[in-house]
């Protein structure tokens, strides 16, 4: 997920590294509003909340009660379908869909660079949570092959931040009503189904996806508020156009 096209997009758009780096943080910090920067905190304290339950093993009760409730449901057909609905979030699909969004003109000034950092920062930061709480996967029936630990769920953590921050730019440059409802519930379904089919699959506790998707939700909050208070665009000085 940290590899590839989107960090050369990312780097060309943004115009270097320094600038990329004045772009999309230090400017944008100066401007955020305090009390936007909830948005960020209360998702980080929940989940602070949630790991310790997790260390303490606090939620081994509810994560096997969780479970349960899917094995009820488990049919063949359900299991296909979540199989389908697991790899819409594999690192593969979302490193196509952010490189698709710098293809495109329509998306490539507007969305492609924050939707992209808010998945690299949810990639890396999970990369490294995941090393330090070493949590395992569930011991039960796995129905798809999985690798490393377990809390939080990658899956959940990382189409989280995807998914939110789409539903942020819709609100921002959709101006029709019913479409801005259509495509924010799209967007939370996939959210939610995604995570409940790691659960499903048995490669994740219903723990470790309810933290991915609190880090997903600060991430991109994090990443919007930067974005959206970050230096105005540049003026071309000879033809008085702004540069975006």
């Amino acid at each position: 997920m940290v590899h590839g096209l989107p960090l050369l997009c990312i780097d060309r758009v943004a115009g270097g590294k320094d600038n990329f780096c004045k772009f999309i943080f230090w400017e944008g910090m100066i401007r955020i509003n305090k009390r936007s920067i909830w948005f960020v905190i209360v998702p980080v304290l929940l989940f602070a909340m949630l790991a310790e339950r997790i260390s303490t093993n606090g939620l081994i009760r509810f994560d096997g009660w969780v479970y349960r409730e899917a094995v009820k449901h488990m049919t063949p057909f359900l299991t296909s379908v979540f199989k389908a609905i697991t790899h819409l979030g594999d690192p593969v699909f979302v490193t196509a869909f952010c490189s698709v969004l710098f293809l495109l003109p329509s998306s490539r000034k507007t969305i492609a660079l924050p939707v992209s950092c808010a998945v690299l920062l949810a990639a890396v930061l999970n990369t490294f949570l995941k090393q330090m709480f070493a949590r395992n996967r569930p011991d039960g029936l796995r129905l798809i092959y999985a690798t490393g630990y377990s809390f939080p769920s990658g899956h959940a953590m990382i189409n989280a931040a995807l998914y939110m921050m789409l539903i942020l730019m819709i609100f921002r440059y959709r101006h029709h009503l019913l479409s801005k409802i259509i495509l924010t519930f799209l967007c939370a379904a996939l959210v939610g189904l995604i995570g409940f089919s790691r659960i499903y699959l048995g490669v994740h506790y219903a723990g470790d996806v309810l933290g991915g998707w609190l880090l997903g939700l600060a991430v991109s909050s994090m990443i919007y508020l930067l974005w959206k208070n970050g230096p105005p665009p540049r003026h071309n000085s000879k033809t008085g156009s702004e540069r975006m």
